[in-house]
């Protein structure tokens, strides 16, 4: 099973490969509905001695030297990265701080400076680092490991990327679809059975980047075309920034007993041959499709960044729900409300639960829930009409839901 952990932070840090496989939850029985259907310290002062000062070691980098002995009040500070240490070196009448590396194997150590404050630089996505302290050595670049530095210069596959198993390597079976097209582009055997989905990836793909990656289910007894052409409004809107997949249920018609393991199993052969950032992956489905991605989300605990639903129901057994950014709307003709839409991510992130305002005729409202967990937001949408994801206000032929999804998602994936 996948399972990773959430942090509570904008950019949070996820469990990565290899990801270990736990016992899932009871499968909840499937039901479908017809009705309703996301600084230093202060430099030393005190006068040289005679001697030798210390060494200074970060990460695999050694710093400078300097004699005159042992500052007094002297400080260092080794700072602590993501795939090594850097631990401050020793400074003679001041302040050595070691460097942080985000995504590097190796830190970089802080040059042993006499007199001086030694600082040594931050590098992300195993990038060179800076130079060591003002009058000691420089410090020694941090050297990015397999996945972290395989994006090469700084800031590659973004700060705080995880990059999956698919970073640096072209795909070896996917294929992606083409524009507008609605039709399957690759299969999975899950359960003896030939499962189809639809993937669809950048023009300007870059497999030593990491990328946001959405997730797409369908409405009941509907199929790829539903959604999968533009993948509900946002390929246009994400200006080759993400990666699409779109399931497909069989049938038609979303199983909890089956459709989990089939999830499970596209995830992971997306990520193993695309470049896929594991901490920002989004699920959003439509009437039973989102049912089923609250199924998933409680099934596959920290898995997904975030969630988005729209007219959901028709799924029965979700399990327990852990904190994840969610996004739902529902239309008033349909009745019930909040209630049954984001109510229940709303406690799962701990916000405060009010009645929030429905729409007038006519017209749409979005509401955020308040007092939630920081890193994960929660948004009530209601709309002045029926069953469905791409409502319009009145006057408008445009509809208004792929734009507010996109709004709700940009700060959480970017």
């Amino acid at each position: 099973m996948l399972q990773r952990i959430a942090c509570p932070s904008t950019r949070s840090v996820l469990s990565d490969h290899p990801r270990r496989r736990a016992l899932r939850p009871a499968l909840g029985t499937f039901a479908l509905s017809v009705a309703l259907s996301f600084g230093c310290s202060d430099e030393g002062s005190g006068t040289p001695s005679t001697g030798t000062g210390g060494t200074s070691t970060g990460g695999k980098a050694t710093g400078g030297t300097s004699t005159g002995g042992m500052s007094t009040g002297g400080t260092s500070t080794g700072g602590t990265s993501t795939g090594g240490k850097a631990t401050g070196g020793v400074n003679t009448g001041g302040t050595s701080t070691g460097g942080t590396t985000t995504g590097g194997s190796a830190a970089m150590s802080g040059g042993v400076s006499g007199g001086g404050t030694s600082n040594a630089g931050a590098t992300n996505g195993g990038s060179s680092g800076n130079p060591g302290g003002t009058s000691g050595a420089a410090g020694a670049p941090g050297g990015g490991n397999a996945a972290g530095g395989a994006g090469g210069g700084a800031g590659a596959g973004g700060a705080g990327a995880k990059m999956s198993a698919g970073c640096g390597t072209a795909p070896a079976t996917l294929k992606s679809a083409t524009v507008n097209q609605a039709t399957p582009t690759n299969g999975i055997m899950v359960g003896g059975q030939n499962r189809q989905y639809l993937t669809r990836w950048p023009t300007n793909y870059d497999n030593k980047k990491a990328y946001p990656l959405h997730i797409g289910l369908h409405g009941a007894n509907g199929n790829i075309s539903e959604n999968g052409r533009d993948n509900f409004g946002l390929w246009s809107l994400s200006k080759d920034s993400v990666i699409f997949v779109t399931l497909v249920a069989n049938g038609g018609l979303w199983s909890a007993t089956s459709d989990l393991a089939y999830a499970e199993a596209v995830i992971e052969q997306v990520e193993s041959e695309l470049c896929i950032d594991t901490s920002k992956i989004v699920l959003e489905g439509f009437s039973q499709g989102a049912a089923m991605s609250w199924y998933l989300t409680g099934s596959l605990p920290g898995v997904f960044r975030a969630v988005i639903g729209h007219s959901g129901g028709g799924v029965g057994g979700i399990p327990t729900l852990s904190p994840v950014a969610y996004f739902g709307s529902l239309g008033t003709g349909e009745g019930g409300g909040q209630n049954t839409q984001t109510d229940q991510f709303a406690k799962a992130n701990g916000c405060t639960i009010d009645t929030l305002p429905r729409a007038e005729t006519g017209k749409h409202v979005c509401t955020p829930y308040m007092g939630c967990k920081a890193g994960f937001p929660v948004t009530w949408c209601s709309y002045d009409g029926g069953h469905g994801f791409n409502d319009t206000d009145s006057g408008s032929t445009t509809s208004w839901v792929p734009q507010a999804v996109w709004e709700f998602l940009t700060p959480l994936l970017f």
